[in-house]
């Protein structure tokens, strides 16, 4: 398999990854707005936090303006539009590879968001356009999931997607953990809201009340998105499954030792004091290091990393 064959298929799990998320993180902070009163102080840049481009993005508190940079700008590398276009277009390039119903449904895909997003970031119908683009790229992982050999171009795939979807569960958290820093009293009164909020970003609430306990309470919260080896969204989980595949690949071993590291960062169990700060302190060295993984898996696979 050529390297920049498998580059191209990385990159796809990793942007239909990310659009799915931006997608449902968009979805569930606009509900979140809704349910938590002015005086928690939530506004709309912190959203622009969780992607980590808040020190690019200029129009504070603007909700039209930060959801056209989050949603529907072609030219935002944050945007939602964005991924979709990205992951199109490196499905576009390795059709020989990957089913050829998935370029059908990513080009539709693409289509629909087109269309689409600018209206969802008017408000119009956001909810529901969200929603649909969620279910699109569930249906091509799916397509991916129940039709691929797994060979070398579905392991790519599953690695990207499971690096990205750690980064994007650690950014989550690190906003949450934020709330608790700067509104402690408040977030203290509204934290089953807050925490609520947060496992339905990764659609994990459901799972949570089912494996864990019936109060949604925070670092039993952050514990459940961090070390559970069950749940697929939750960053162990998406940490081991990174390894079982990156061990089916040649050349894995630097890989997957830079993997251990990433699993190794956070304690388990958490500490019963632990506050936001460090909470926020513990996700700087996750993502470093999960961008760290990033760097070997292009080294070890691709073209070297500048």
């Amino acid at each position: 398999m050529l390297s920049r064959a498998a580059e191209r298929i990385y990159w796809v799990g990793r942007y239909l990854e990310r659009a799915e998320n931006t997608a449902r993180i968009v979805q569930q902070y606009s509900q979140l707005l809704l349910d938590l009163p002015p005086e928690v102080g939530v506004g709309w840049h912190e959203l622009v936090e969780i992607f980590g481009v808040d020190r690019t993005f200029d129009a504070r508190d603007q909700e039209r303006a930060i959801l056209e940079f989050l949603l529907s700008d072609a030219d935002s590398g944050s945007s939602l539009l964005y991924s979709i276009n990205m992951a199109r277009e490196n499905i576009r390039n390795s059709r020989d590879l990957l089913p050829q119903e998935a370029w059908e449904n990513i080009n539709e895909l693409y289509q629909y968001a087109r269309r689409s997003l600018e209206r969802a970031a008017d408000g119009e119908s956001r909810f529901e356009v969200l929603s649909d683009c969620i279910g699109r790229c569930q249906q091509i992982n799916g397509i991916f999931s129940g039709t691929m050999s797994h060979t070398s171009p579905y392991h790519f795939l599953t690695l990207g997607q499971n690096l990205e979807r750690a980064d994007m569960t650690s950014r989550i958290i690190d906003v949450a953990a934020a709330y608790l820093q700067q509104n402690e009293r408040l977030v203290l009164r509204y934290g089953s809201t807050l925490w609520t909020n947060v496992l339905k970003s990764v659609s994990g609430f459901q799972m949570y009340r089912q494996y864990c306990q019936p109060q949604v309470e925070g670092i039993a919260v952050i514990s459940f998105l961090l070390h559970d080896r069950q749940f697929p969204r939750a960053v162990s989980a998406c940490v081991e499954t990174a390894k079982q595949t990156a061990t089916a690949l040649p050349k894995c071993e630097p890989l997957i030792r830079s993997l251990s590291g990433v699993a190794e960062t956070v304690p388990s169990p958490l500490p019963g004091d632990l506050d936001g700060a460090a909470v926020s302190d513990f996700m700087d060295v996750l993502q470093k290091r999960l961008g760290d993984s990033h760097v070997v898996v292009v080294d070890s696979w691709f073209l070297p990393a500048a």
